[in-house]
């Protein structure tokens, strides 16, 4: 794909009111901005991204890649008097050109040979009740040699079904090493959806919902119950992948199944599951939206499924949405020290 570039040079902010005076509501995605199809009255929030630095901007449904800035003044206003006001009126400032020098860094893609290193041993899981079928679906494999050593490790595709990094879980238990270990770029991956031949991605096109936890064994557990439409976050936070994948499909529910950490001094897995209520609530409406911890008594679906909680039942149980909502609003009010600003403001707002 050619990017085609804008020719002004002018700040993030410059671009920001003039896209604001012409009438878009920005949503913030870090590096860009996500926002509606105006010029063809598009209902979408997120169709369209712009990058902040130079203004050049795609639309995701239409798909024809990347423009610069003025086009899309031009398909906006369509008054070429009105643009060139626009711009005018920031190229005559006297402030300093906005130029933001990137280090641009290639995700790195592993070949596929990489994974015949791997050992198909599925003892580990196996003693936690996942069948041999539930782990080949995720292609996992035991690591002899290497970073991974002593790991089952799972492979991380990309959309075009390139191997982009690995997360390895510790089979021995009697040392210090940290459950988990992630190879690449994690705020990229999108898990398990892009697996060859994974049906996580179709699931959640029929279903028109999405289970979002926070590890593969939470992944596991459910696909063995036949709960395949789950998406891995790979800690406590959805990142802008995920949230980007999301806003891709028609969904009608997003469920936050982050752990149920209760039994801990600080409920670790409430407060990320609230502050991912929040995040997604900028993008979804909040009927879309509900936090929906694994079964009562488990911290997470590997050992709900190992007591033999029924996950269908857990699945289907109906939670109230607006009470659910007022605690959320309450929950934040009580613990703000745990809150960021500008979550507490988002509470406030969902509260209106």
């Amino acid at each position: 794909m050619t990017t085609e570039t804008s020719p002004i040079s002018i700040s993030s902010e410059d671009y920001q009111q003039i896209l604001e005076s012409i009438g878009y509501n920005l949503l913030d995605f870090g590096d860009h901005w996500r926002t509606k199809a105006l010029y063809r009255s598009g209902d979408n929030t997120t169709a369209v991204k712009i990058y902040k630095n130079t203004g050049v901007w795609m639309d995701f449904i239409e798909n024809r890649g990347c423009k610069p800035f003025e086009s899309l003044l031009h398909l906006s206003v369509k008054d070429n008097e009105k643009v060139n006001s626009l711009l005018k009126g920031v190229k005559n400032k006297n402030s300093t050109p906005y130029i933001k020098k990137e280090k641009i860094e290639m995700e790195k893609v592993y070949h596929e040979k990489c994974l015949e290193k791997l050992f198909p041993n599925y003892n580990f899981y196996n003693q936690r009740k996942i069948s041999n079928s539930t782990q080949a679906a995720f292609q996992v494999g035991l690591a002899g040699i290497g970073k991974m050593y002593r790991r089952l490790v799972f492979p991380i595709y990309n959309e075009n079904g390139q191997i982009v990094g690995f997360s390895g879980r510790k089979i021995d238990e009697d040392n210090d090493y940290p459950k988990w270990k992630q190879v690449g770029k994690k705020n990229n991956w999108v898990y398990p959806a892009n697996i060859p031949n994974h049906d996580c991605n179709d699931e959640i096109e029929l279903k028109k919902e999405v289970i979002l936890v926070e590890s593969i064994g939470d992944a596991l557990a459910l696909y063995e119950n036949g709960v395949k439409n789950v998406l891995v976050i790979f800690g406590l936070n959805a990142s802008s992948a995920i949230t980007n994948y999301l806003s891709s499909k028609i969904l009608d529910r997003i469920i936050i199944s982050t752990n149920n950490d209760a039994r801990s001094s600080e409920n670790r897995g409430m407060i990320a599951a609230i502050k991912n209520y929040l995040n997604l609530s900028n993008y979804f409406d909040l009927d879309k939206l509900l936090i929906k911890f694994p079964p009562k008594g488990a911290n997470d679906f590997g050992e709900a499924h190992e007591n033999d909680y029924n996950i269908i039942n857990w699945h289907d149980k109906q939670v109230d949405q607006i009470e659910q909502r007022r605690y959320i609003v309450d929950y934040v009010q009580n613990n703000r020290s745990a809150f960021s600003q500008k979550h507490i403001k988002q509470a406030k707002r969902i509260n209106a």
